[in-house]
């Protein structure tokens, strides 16, 4: 995935860092409630064989409801990060809003994460904002 941004290094400051541990499940089904249809959705290049618990909801009434359902929910797996950014608001980047794909360096290891909160601190002369970001390890 190409990021929305890319975080200058010497810029960027980690304020904090928190590790998720989630089960690594590799295939969920997803069934509409009473009418609709049963989907398996399976993550790519694996056996298929850690199952996360059965999603059932009204609204998968077509396949792709389904394919999209299981997809949000197998990319909620593994090992994650959430990392607190602070850095200023640059000119090449603006307000870095919730939502955007960002590279950024945290030690010597390139991460690309999603923005999932940011808040702006306005003082003079600069403007600074802080931002979480989410992604796998």
């Amino acid at each position: 995935m190409t990021p929305d941004f890319v975080l200058p290094v010497d810029t960027v400051a980690r304020e904090s860092l928190r590790w998720i541990d989630k089960p690594a499940y590799n295939r969920v089904f997803v069934a509409g409630q009473e009418t609709g249809v049963l989907g398996q959705v399976t993550r790519t290049g694996t056996a298929g064989d850690v199952l996360a618990p059965m999603v059932v909801d009204a609204l998968i009434t077509q396949a792709a409801a389904a394919r999209q359902r299981g997809i949000a929910i197998l990319s909620d797996t593994g090992r994650q990060i959430e990392v607190t950014l602070r850095l200023p608001v640059l000119p090449e980047t603006g307000i870095i809003e919730p939502g955007a794909f960002v590279a950024y360096q945290d030690g010597g290891v390139a991460r690309l994460g999603i923005v999932r909160s940011t808040r702006v601190e306005a003082g003079l002369p600069e403007v600074w904002q802080t931002l979480g970001v989410q992604s796998h390890a």
